[in-house]
């Protein structure tokens, strides 16, 4: 679920032909916030699902949303424990790289009594966000934490509100 604040300008990009309940779940949205267009992407990769799928579909998303004119932040629940090595990290990494996407996240996002992982995460282009910061918030809600990233060269136009005169 991608949640937008009600003054900034969206649209929703349709994504259901590429997702499944059992290897893929995925939503995306276009943000422009000035002359800037953002492409957010929010995955979710089931413990249960093939893999392999999981990055066909992914490989064939990813190029609808990558574009030189455009930001493209990919985040969300991919099950995939960034702070370990293994064959399904060398995968998506490779895949990703070649969209210049590269982890955000360096820290545990699963914090259990026996077991510290990073299986959420938001990848970003580095080049275009050289300035941000990423930080874990506990919700309270799940057994994962929350990431907030802050894009530091976006300038995200307010809007006042003015006090009705009576």
């Amino acid at each position: 679920m991608i949640f937008v604040y009600n003054t900034i300008s969206y649209s929703t990009i349709n994504l259901n032909k590429f997702c499944n309940d059992h290897d893929l779940e995925a939503c995306a949205i276009q943000l422009i916030i000035l002359l800037n267009i953002y492409n957010i992407l929010c995955i979710y990769r089931p413990t249960t699902g093939n893999f392999t799928t999981f990055l066909m579909h992914l490989e064939a998303i990813l190029p609808q949303l990558h574009t030189n004119a455009s930001n493209l932040i990919v985040c969300g629940d991919i099950n995939v424990n960034y702070l370990q090595d293994s064959r399904n990290k060398s995968l998506l990494k490779s895949l990703l790289a070649s969209f210049n996407l590269y982890s955000a996240v360096n820290f545990p996002t699963r914090i259990s009594n026996i077991s510290s992982t990073t299986i959420d995460n938001i990848f970003i282009d580095k080049n275009k966000n050289k300035d941000y910061s990423i930080i874990p918030i506990s919700n309270g809600l799940s057994d994962h934490d929350a990431q907030i990233i802050q894009l530091h060269d976006v300038d995200i136009p307010t809007q006042q509100i003015k006090p009705s005169s009576k």
